[in-house]
């Protein structure tokens, strides 16, 4: 920055020098401009290299134009950021054709977002969505699944863990297991640590959200049932030979219970490889000698107390889907008696062709694409480990 040094004066000379130009500087100045766009808040602009620089008088430099007035870069931006018009399924080739009409497809195609209780990073389609609703009776807020909320109701950013109902009743045992749902943009959203206290988590939570997930899928799939749609067809069973006949099977819908006795001694040694589990884990402190010592820092050799352990298959095994075989691929088997109950699953048979019927196919078709993986998010809520 100039300073002006006092006692100095400029002379009339100096101050007028713009009329006292040279020959040479006359020629340019006198150049006419090109014609140029020219925009109402930086004046005339070119193209300078994939980018508009102003023009300026008597030929001088041109001056570079930031990204956010520059006509170009706007344009190309518009170009990526505008919205894209959806696929038209009747221009797809054969094997577009078939992803399309792929639920697993659509399902692993969903963001993928992280549980903040176990750090898992699947496809949202696998996560329950949950937010923070005030109660209208005592103005806390309540943690509840977002199907109950509205889009302006809640309070935070939704939070999404894993869907499965077992994962939701250890939530549900101790109040430190949900806390653990509530992210720091919660917090930070209640604005202060009494309200944080408040939050409410319902005691009826793997049931409501049982409810919620069988309500809509009741609410899908009765339009296929009451409709006379080519999607739906009776078979006799769920085996090969029943089945092999018909075209594009996509899934199976069994309208019988899959359960037998076998499910309960499953749940009975699940029930005590978890009993067994936690004594193990109470007992470690005292068959580890170092532990009972007192050691503070254990030598690099030591890898632990030499004591049984329940393998890691037996102690979290995968999760059980029936499936059948279906011209050499398998298909998924539903069972919407122990899916959706016996109450409402003779509620959505009831007045229908299939009212009698043991077992339906859903064919592969793009207007089942939405109930499938409404199923799918069912069964994998209410999925059992593997025996």
């Amino acid at each position: 920055m100039r300073r002006c040094i006092p006692g100095r004066r400029l002379s009339l000379l100096s101050v007028d020098c713009f009329a006292y130009r040279t020959p040479h500087s006359r020629l340019f100045s006198t150049l006419p401009i090109p014609d140029t766009p020219e925009d109402s808040r930086i004046g005339p602009l070119r193209e300078d290299g994939g980018r508009s620089v102003r023009v300026r008088k008597w030929n001088n430099r041109p001056l570079p134009i930031p990204p956010l007035l520059d006509p170009i870069v706007l344009s190309a931006r518009e170009r990526w950021e505008k919205h894209k018009p959806d696929p038209d399924p009747e221009k797809f080739t054969p094997f577009q054709q078939k992803l399309y009409q792929n639920p697993y497809a659509h399902l692993l195609a969903t963001p993928v977002r992280a549980c903040p209780v176990t750090f898992a990073r699947i496809p949202s389609a696998f996560l329950i969505t949950l937010h923070l609703k005030t109660n209208p009776h005592t103005s806390d807020p309540w943690v509840v699944p977002v199907n109950v909320t509205s889009s302006t109701s809640h309070h935070a950013l939704p939070v999404r863990c894993l869907g499965y109902q077992s994962f939701f009743y250890w939530l549900t045992s101790k109040q430190s297991n949900w806390k653990r749902t509530l992210t720091i943009h919660t917090a930070e959203k209640l604005n202060s640590g009494a309200q944080l206290k408040k939050v409410v988590w319902r005691e009826d939570m793997p049931a409501l959200i049982l409810f919620q997930l069988q309500k809509y899928i009741f609410r899908k799939l009765r339009w296929y049932f009451v409709q006379i749609q080519p999607t739906i067809v009776r078979c006799r069973s769920a085996s090969s030979e029943d089945i092999n006949d018909i075209d594009n099977v996509s899934c199976i819908l069994y309208l019988r219970s899959m359960k037998s006795e076998a499910d309960d001694l499953r749940a009975r040694s699940h029930a005590l490889v978890d009993k067994v589990a936690s004594i193990t884990r109470k007992g470690e402190k005292y068959l580890d000698p170092q532990a009972i010592l007192h050691v503070r820092t254990q030598a690099k050799w030591w890898g632990g107390p030499l004591y049984p352990r329940l393998q890691h298959n037996l102690r979290f095994p995968p999760l059980y889907f029936p499936t059948a075989e279906w011209r050499g691929h398998r298909v998924s088997v539903y069972s919407l008696y122990d899916l959706l109950g016996e109450e409402r699953m003779r509620e959505l048979v009831a007045g229908t062709q299939y009212e009698n019927a043991d077992c339906v196919v859903m064919k592969a078709d793009r207007k089942t694409v939405s109930a499938q993986m409404a199923l799918m998010r069912l069964q994998t809520y209410v999925a059992d480990p593997a025996p």
